[in-house]
């Protein structure tokens, strides 16, 4: 990813948010809360969230979809505020939008050319050049060629998904934004669809943003951010926000014999251990400063206070393991808030 990002983007901010609210009504119902961030130009960057996080409607923001009597903050997208309506058609000519659903883009009973055809036409675009503009996308995208003249309905949920792709890159956009992309296609096939925007990227050097829920999104990604509750959490490239974790994310897997509460209480007591993680019914994944001076201690502590190690194993944390720890921590603070009568 970083050889990429020398190559295709530049200091250049394609998306700048400062300290966006969003509310139904404003100043009351907050979905938004006080959210900032920059997506450079040819990065990949995913919003990444439960249902309800709010990433939806950050997109819906930056896309022209929500009125500014909604929101309120410093908004540009490609140097272009959607504050005001006469920005507008300026703005969302240079952009691409994928919504979550295909037959929301699609129409099924035209065929994959034809389908690129008209979306190329609302953009003023020459028809010999969108087919062109067509069979490259298409191309790309590895849509099978003797599918492009069927009906749009036989193709495969992936086809379809890979099409909707095209239809959202037809205009050349300075920014591609993704509602959900992996949404609807067979668990065995998401790496697939994530892997071909990858290859979007890489051949256009097209900003994109990705919101969704699936956490396999970070592996294509320069920039994630997690968001919950309509509050940005993190921000930052997948691979530095996993090494902010104890001795850079290292982590002592055990497999404890009739593993209880009382000993992953003994084991969170060791005092190098910073964070523990049940991740199976006998298995703690466990992280630690200075973990290759403390990772033999930690087998003494155990063997000192009758907890049985199975097995053991060393391994280096995932961004989706990353991603659940932060959300832990944040439910935790939330908590230890409530408690404390907010304050």
């Amino acid at each position: 990813m970083a050889t990429k990002n020398s190559e295709l983007s530049s200091s250049e901010i394609k998306i700048s948010v400062k300290h966006l609210n969003v509310g139904f009504p404003l100043g009351e119902k907050q979905i938004i809360k006080d959210v900032s961030f920059d997506v450079k130009k040819g990065e990949i960057n995913g919003f990444l969230g439960i249902s309800g996080a709010g990433k939806t409607t950050i997109i819906r923001v930056l896309t022209c979809q929500i009125p500014k009597k909604n929101w309120e903050g410093e908004v540009t997208v490609a140097k272009i505020s959607p504050e005001k309506k006469s920005n507008h058609r300026e703005l969302l000519s240079k952009i691409g939008y994928v919504p979550q659903l295909e037959n929301l883009n699609l129409y099924y009973d035209l065929t994959p050319m034809v389908n690129v055809e008209i979306f190329a036409s609302n953009y003023g675009i020459d028809k010999d050049i969108a087919v062109k503009k067509a069979q490259d996308l298409l191309s790309i995208l590895d849509v099978p060629e003797d599918t492009w003249y069927n009906k749009t309905r036989s193709l495969s949920g992936g086809e379809k998904k890979r099409l909707s792709f095209a239809i959202g890159m037809i205009n050349d956009p300075d920014i591609l934004f993704l509602d959900e992309p992996t949404t609807g296609v067979d668990a065995a096939k998401r790496y697939d669809v994530l892997s071909y925007l990858k290859k979007i990227n890489r051949n256009t050097g097209t900003t994109m943003m990705i919101i969704t829920h699936d956490l396999e999104a970070a592996h294509i990604c320069d920039t994630v951010a997690i968001l919950r509750a309509g509050k940005l959490l993190e921000y930052g490239d997948p691979k530095g926000l996993i090494s902010s974790l104890p001795s850079q994310g290292q982590i002592a897997r055990l497999t404890i014999e009739d593993l209880d509460r009382n000993k992953i209480n003994k084991v969170r007591d060791f005092a190098p251990v910073k964070k523990v993680m049940r991740s199976g019914n006998e298995i703690l994944e466990v992280f630690m400063e200075d973990f290759d001076i403390n990772l033999s201690k930690l087998v003494e502590y155990c063997i000192h206070n009758d907890i049985k190690i199975i097995s053991l194993s060393r391994d280096e944390a995932t961004f989706r393991r990353y991603f659940q720890i932060r959300i832990k921590e944040e439910e935790e603070r939330e908590q230890r808030f409530e408690q404390g009568g907010g304050h």
